[in-house]
């Protein structure tokens, strides 16, 4: 826990973020990883309230749901969303990578809406 929290902080002190958006933790079928990743999201959770660094939790369903990523089990949806990727991007990636992209493309379009909504209040 240590050493991945210390890695996250070095990536946020390198690149500066002014806002994050991460991945909900979702049980699978591990009740230790489940339960690691929810205190991995609290520490990043109170080190970002620290830092003063906005940041949003997106539930899996809600960004897969924007991407149109299909599949009724966790292996479909991997694999939509890597085709997905290689199909919007032209990139062969690791499943991993592919869904920060889908986090991203979701966050792009959040963010951009939540800005014109502030604009316009």
């Amino acid at each position: 826990m240590k050493q991945m929290i210390s890695l996250i902080k070095s990536i946020i002190d390198e690149h500066k973020p002014d806002f994050i958006v991460f991945e909900d933790t979702q049980f699978q079928k591990s009740y230790l990883t489940f339960k690691e990743l929810s205190q991995l999201q609290g520490v990043l959770m109170a080190y970002l309230f620290d830092i003063n660094i906005g940041f949003e939790i997106v539930p899996p369903s809600t960004w897969k749901s924007f991407c149109k990523i299909k599949g009724r089990k966790r292996i479909e949806q991997k694999a939509n969303t890597i085709q997905m990727i290689k199909d919007k991007y032209n990139l062969e990636l690791s499943e991993d990578i592919c869904d920060a992209i889908g986090i991203g493309i979701w966050s792009k379009d959040k963010i951009k809406f939540k800005n014109e909504l502030n604009i316009q209040q």
